[in-house]
């Protein structure tokens, strides 16, 4: 079975904030745009009882910065992500076409440089390195409830491990990213919240030696999500919205999403 899934984003930011977590003197004005297709494939055998699927994504991005009083716009394409294998399995009952108890999702994913980089520009759609990325996922949906057909909860688990920018020399440190959600299905629709929280352990280093400080990163943002499915077509259309909550050696980011997903067959 093949998917298709586009995804448009917008994001703002306002503020940096430094090694501290604090609002640093940088002044920083980051809105901006992106479009996004991907396609999921489903291989039509199985493996230990689950499914397996291959995915690629990428898009265009578009806006412009404005750092201490400098501007510049920038667009060009992103670069690419791949789910380059996934296996899931459902381990509980299907119940009226729904997957009730758990179902579990192990992914070997990455991201490859074919994006737009300048070493020049303030801000680039392409970051020119290479991203390893473990993850798991566990999601879990009750059965109807007073509130209605079930309530689904959601965790997904990243490790993003970076290759080097050899333009700049420069490599990032680890990063492990947990993201949660917890909605409710009603009917054709599904409302809930979604957030993560993103936490860098290990220094950046530049010319093989860690950079002063370590520039370590950390994130968090939550916001509400909201979906509806449209059987008679295979499609659904997916809004999210993140709002900063926490942010530290980086500019903290405003983002809002529309997913659209349609299966070919």
């Amino acid at each position: 079975m093949k998917t298709a899934d586009h995804r448009s984003r917008r994001f703002s930011g306002t503020k940096f904030y430094g090694d501290s977590g604090k609002s640093s003197t940088t002044s920083v004005r980051l809105p901006g745009g992106i479009g996004e297709f991907g396609l999921l494939y489903v291989y039509p055998f199985q493996l230990f009882g689950g499914t397996l699927g291959t995915s690629v994504a990428t898009g265009f991005g578009w806006g412009n910065i404005t750092v201490n009083g400098k501007r510049q716009n920038f667009k060009g394409m992103n670069d690419l992500y791949t789910d380059v294998l996934t296996w899931s399995k459902h381990l509980g009952p299907v119940d009226a076409g729904m997957p009730r108890g758990l179902t579990v999702k192990l992914d070997y994913s990455m991201v490859i440089p074919i994006g737009k980089y300048n070493t020049t520009d303030l801000y680039t759609t392409g970051q020119n390195t290479y991203y390893y990325i473990p993850n798991a996922a566990l999601t879990y949906l009750t059965g109807p409830n007073a509130l209605g057909d079930g309530t689904e909860f959601s965790v997904h688990f990243f490790l993003d491990v970076a290759g080097k920018n050899t333009a700049r020399n420069y490599t990032n440190g680890l990063v492990a990213d947990v993201d949660v959600a917890i909605s409710e299905i009603i009917g054709r629709w599904q409302v809930g919240v979604a957030g993560y929280y993103a936490r860098q352990f290990t220094d950046d280093k530049m010319n093989g030696q860690p950079v002063p400080g370590g520039n370590r990163f950390a994130s968090a943002a939550v916001g509400p999500a909201v979906a509806y499915n449209i059987p008679e077509c295979k499609c659904s259309i997916k809004f999210k919205a993140q709002f900063s909550v926490f942010t530290r050696n980086s500019l903290a980011p405003n983002a809002a999403y529309l997913f659209v997903n349609k299966a070919f067959n």
